[in-house]
């Protein structure tokens, strides 16, 4: 995508890439005659007023929350928009992680947009969303549905956090693959939770009936076998036993073909 950045230089000071918008600008000033005047007129000129948001790769804002971030104001003109300034501008958004923004003259900009990703909510005294790579990006908003069908990832502290936020994401990493390998498997039911123990390791709580499956602190290669042990028990029950089950535990110390399952009432 062509891009329009303003460098400093020549009549419009555009980058290299802006050939087409230098063709334009370069014949309306000689039409009009004169350098200086030509570049006034088109500066100042209502037909050259922004009018139109030309926006991809957005998912997660909608388009009146992108021209409130640009902060255009009325009758913007095309040609003195900085790019770079609108970009920061986009860029302060928790939800994007980089914006390109070019001219589309004579009166759009193409946005091209690229977000962040949610991948879970962790609790740290409020719920913050995470990418897949363990970073939390904003707080999440609940009445917005922000973490609607995300897993909550509960069991650190804020304060450890904040000590130590390596050795924090480090463990949020871990979940996430545990969690993310255990969605693999369709036939596995939702994950509504994954709770991390110092102790006891981590246990997965089912969204539906808040099943929970402890699974440890499995050591390389131990997560998949002790899946597989989970799904062998899963199967073995019919639909009225998941329905009574409370816990399965697969967790350290017992064999990883071997699975406890408690039922309520027992």
């Amino acid at each position: 995508m062509p891009s329009f950045r303003q460098v400093g230089q020549g009549l419009l000071g555009f980058g290299r890439r802006s050939l087409p918008a230098v063709a334009i600008a370069g014949a309306v000033a000689g039409a009009i005659g004169g350098s200086y005047y030509g570049y006034q007129w088109m500066t100042h000129a209502e037909r050259f007023s922004i009018a139109q948001l030309n926006i991809s790769g957005q998912s997660q804002l909608s388009e009146e929350a992108i021209a409130t971030l640009l902060k255009l104001p009325e009758n913007a003109n095309i040609f003195r928009a900085d790019m770079g300034t609108l970009e920061a501008r986009l860029e302060t958004s928790p939800w994007i992680v980089s914006a390109e923004v070019s001219r589309d003259l004579p009166t759009g900009l193409d946005i091209v947009i690229r977000e962040e990703h949610a991948v879970a909510a962790v609790s740290l005294g409020a719920l913050y969303l995470t990418n897949a790579d363990g970073e939390l990006f904003k707080r999440a908003n609940l009445a917005a549905g922000e973490v609607d069908g995300l897993s909550v990832i509960t069991g650190l502290s804020r304060e450890s956090h904040l000590a130590n936020p390596e050795k924090s994401q480090e463990r949020l990493l871990t979940a996430l693959g545990a969690l993310k390998q255990f969605a693999d498997n369709a036939e596995r039911p939702r994950i509504g939770e994954l709770h991390l123990d110092e102790r006891h390791g981590m246990s997965l709580i089912t969204f539906e009936d808040a099943i929970a499956i402890h699974i440890g602190t499995p050591a390389n290669g131990e997560l998949a076998e002790r899946y597989r042990a989970f799904d062998s028990a899963w199967q073995a029950l019919d639909a009225e036993e998941h329905a009574a089950a409370r816990s399965f535990r697969i967790a350290d110390r017992t064999p990883s073909d071997r699975v406890t399952v408690a039922f309520a009432g027992n």
